[in-house]
C-alpha cells in the first residue's frame, strides 16, 4: 500500500496504532486464499467460538467444503484484520461491524455481493435498517449475522412495590417513576447506565436520540445537533438534570461498561437502564439472575411521550476482495448468513435459539419455534416492535465515525457530572465533526 497522508489517516481511523500503521502501509497485496483445496479461510471476534465450530462443521458436512476457522479476541479483532488484510494473508470470509465497513470497503478489503444468488432475497426479507447498515454507496456488501436494538429495561417488581403498574413512555415519566422509587426507599438510584470511557460506541445515547426522533447528522453526514435538530440538546439536558438534580442517574455510572450493569440488573441494584434486547434472556435466567422473571422491556421514552424509536447495530458477514476461493466462501456466507433451500434462514434461528441473539429476518417474529422462545424471557409483541422501528447510526459510512465517537463519550460524561452544559456539549459535538471531516477530506 502506497505511504500516502489518505492511506496513514484511514489506517489510523481504524485504530492502528504507529508501528502497525506503517507495516501495514509498507506491504503488499491483501486479502485471503485457500490452502489449494478449496478451504476457506473464515475468521471472526471470539463470541461462544465453541458453537460456532460446531455449525461451522455442519456445514463442511453437507457440503463437503472445508473452513478454516479462527476466533480473534474481540479487543483485538480490528486490528488484527486490518494488519492482515494490509499485510497479505487474511481471510476469505469474515465478520465484520457495521461500524466498519466503510472503511473496509474503502480500504480495498472487501467486495460487494450484488448479483450473487440469493442475495436479492435476503435484502427483500429483512429489515430495512439491517439492509441499510450492510449497504454503502449503493453496493451491498454483507449477509446479517445478527442484530439488536436498544430497549428500555425495568424491574417490574420494583416498579410494583413503588405503586407504578407500567413503564413510563416520556423521559419525564422515567424520571418521576425513579423519584418515586427513590423516595420509597427502595433505591437510592434506580437508574444505572454505562458510561466509563470505553473504545465501543454508547448504543444508549444513540437510543435516547433517536427515540425521540432526533438526529446528530443529517442525511449528508453534515453535524445538525446543534441548528436544526434540538433532540440531542434536550435529550442532554434530560441526562444532567436526572443525574444532577433529582440524582437517580447513579454517578457510579461514569465508572461502569456493560457487564458490570448487567451484574447490577440481575442482582436488583437497578430498577432501569437501557441496552440490548438480547440481555433479558440472562436477565431472566434463573441460573444466572436473582431477577429472573421481574425483568422486562419496553419502548424507549421520548421527550414527548408519543414518538417512539431506537437504534439497531448490524453485524455482518463479509466476502473478502482478493480470495481465490469466491465460489466456496459464498457458498459459506450463504449458509451463515443467507436463506436455505427451504427459504429459511437457518444460522440465523440456530443463534436465537441457542443463544437469543436478535434476528435480522423478518419472517422470524412469527416463527412458532422463535416465539415460544422468545417468550421465555421477552414480550413477543414489544420485541418485534422495536425491531421494526430500530435505524442504524446514519454516520456509519465516514471514516471517521470512530473518533467522533471516542469524543462523544467525553462530552456525554461532562453533562452527567455537570461539568458541562448541555448547549456547549453540542456545540463541542459539532466542532469535533466538523474537525474531523476536514481531516480526512
Amino acid at each position: 500500500m502506497e505511504l500516502t497522508r489518505r492511506n496513514i489517516l484511514k489506517l489510523a481511523g481504524l485504530g492502528l496504532t504507529t508501528p502497525a500503521l506503517l507495516s501495514a502501509c509498507s506491504n503488499g497485496k491483501s486479502g485471503g486464499g485457500g490452502a489449494g483445496d478449496g478451504s476457506v479461510k473464515f475468521e471472526g471476534w471470539d463470541y461462544e467460538a465453541a458453537l460456532v465450530q460446531q455449525n461451522l462443521d455442519n456445514f463442511t458436512k453437507t457440503s463437503n467444503i472445508k473452513v478454516d476457522y479462527t476466533p480473534i479476541t474481540s479487543a483485538q479483532y480490528v486490528q488484527k484484520v486490518v494488519a492482515e488484510f494490509t499485510g497479505g494473508g487474511g481471510p476469505d470470509a469474515l465478520y465484520v461491524y457495521d461500524d466498519s465497513l466503510a472503511a473496509w470497503v474503502e480500504g480495498d478489503y472487501l467486495q460487494p455481493l450484488d448479483g450473487l444468488p440469493g442475495v436479492d432475497a435476503v435484502y427483500d426479507a429483512i429489515y430495512p435498517g439491517n439492509a441499510e447498515a450492510m449497504t454503502y454507496r449503493g453496493k451491498r456488501y454483507g449477509l446479517p449475522y445478527y442484530t439488536d436494538s436498544n430497549c428500555l429495561v425495568y424491574n417490574a417488581e420494583i416498579l410494583a412495590k413503588a405503586g407504578i403498574s407500567k413503564p413510563p413512555a416520556s423521559l419525564d415519566e422515567l424520571e418521576a417513576q425513579a423519584v418515586k422509587i427513590k423516595n420509597a426507599g427502595l433505591l437510592q438510584y434506580p437508574i444505572g447506565l454505562p458510561a466509563q470511557l470505553s473504545d465501543t460506541w454508547w448504543a444508549w445515547v444513540w437510543a435516547l436520540v433517536y427515540g425521540s426522533g432526533g438526529s446528530m447528522f443529517d442525511d449528508q453526514q453534515a453535524p445538525i445537533m446543534n441548528t436544526s435538530d434540538h433532540v440531542t440538546k434536550d435529550v442532554f439536558t434530560w441526562l444532567q438534570h436526572a443525574a444532577n438534580t433529582t440524582k437517580v442517574i447513579d454517578p457510579a455510572s461514569l465508572q461502569l461498561l456493560p457487564v458490570p450493569i448487567d451484574n447490577a440488573m440481575k442482582s436488583n441494584r437497578y430498577a432501569f437502564t437501557i441496552g440490548a434486547r438480547y440481555a433479558l434472556r440472562d436477565y431472566n435466567d434463573p441460573a444466572k439472575s436473582k431477577a429472573a422473571g421481574k425483568m422486562k422491556m419496553a419502548l424507549m421514552p421520548s421527550l414527548d411521550g408519543k414518538v417512539h424509536g431506537t437504534v439497531s447495530n448490524t453485524r455482518l458477514y463479509a466476502l473478502a476482495k482478493d480470495t481465490e476461493v469466491k465460489d466456496n466462501a459464498v457458498k459459506l456466507l450463504t449458509y451463515l448468513g443467507g436463506l436455505g433451500a427451504d427459504k429459511k434462514p437457518y444460522t440465523a434461528r440456530f443463534w436465537f435459539l441457542q443463544r437469543g441473539l436478535g434476528f435480522a429476518y423478518k419472517s422470524m417474529a412469527t416463527d412458532p419455534e422463535i416465539v415460544a422462545a422468545l417468550k421465555k424471557f421477552a414480550d413477543p409483541a414489544v420485541y418485534a416492535h422495536l425491531a421494526e422501528i430500530a435505524k442504524p447510526r446514519n454516520v456509519l459510512g465516514v471514516p471517521w465515525y470512530t473518533e467522533f465517537e471516542t469524543e462523544m463519550h467525553k462530552v456525554v460524561q461532562g453533562v452527567l457530572s455537570n461539568q458541562t452544559q448541555p448547549s456547549a456539549a453540542v456545540d463541542s459535538l459539532a466542532r469535533t465533526a466538523g474537525t474531523l471531516k476536514k481531516k480526512y477530506s
